[in-house]
């Protein structure tokens, strides 16, 4: 018998070993490892002056900028709404800018293959917007201040609230 209670309290004492490493481990890779390689998502804040040079924000009352990229399919499945945004846009003396990371000339001509002409095209590191995701719409007044944003393709209840926030 005492060699059996010795062999049990031995596999008892590497249990208790075993779970307290695999315990540390975890807690280790939650408090120190983790933080490490998280990303921050960036994104704007409300009151904040968008950085895109040689915008006259005084022209309208309101700027629309969607930050894009050609290669993002959320992009290119949300050019629809896009489409209902350039006809409120015009309608409500919104201005629309297409923000994007590479050439205006390869952007306009993505723009006109997805059917959305007349939306002025710029240049910018999407950085510079504060858009770490694409698409991310950000709306400002008339000093480019950031009044609202979005990010991501927007079922139809935000698309909605985008439209109606051109509207007042």
């Amino acid at each position: 018998m005492n060699k059996l209670s010795s062999k049990v309290e031995l596999t008892a004492n590497l249990l208790i070993i075993v779970v307290a490493v695999v315990f540390g481990v975890v807690l280790a890779q939650k408090f120190f490892f983790y933080s490490a390689n998280k990303q921050v998502q960036i994104q704007p804040t409300i009151g904040m002056k968008v950085n895109l040079p040689d915008v006259n924000w005084s022209k309208q009352p309101k700027t629309l900028i969607l930050a894009l990229r050609s290669d993002c399919r959320f992009c290119n499945e949300s050019a629809p709404f896009y489409q209902r945004l350039l006809a409120e846009a015009k309608a409500e003396n919104v201005k629309l800018i297409a923000v994007f990371p590479t050439a205006v000339e390869e952007s306009a001509a993505h723009l006109n293959e997805l059917g959305l002409r007349g939306i002025e095209v710029r240049r910018s590191p999407l950085n510079n917007l504060q858009a770490g995701a694409t698409p991310t719409l950000i709306l400002t007044d008339d000093k480019g201040a950031v009044t609202d944003f979005w990010v991501g393709k927007l079922p139809p209840d935000k698309e909605d609230e985008v439209i109606n926030k051109l509207n007042f």
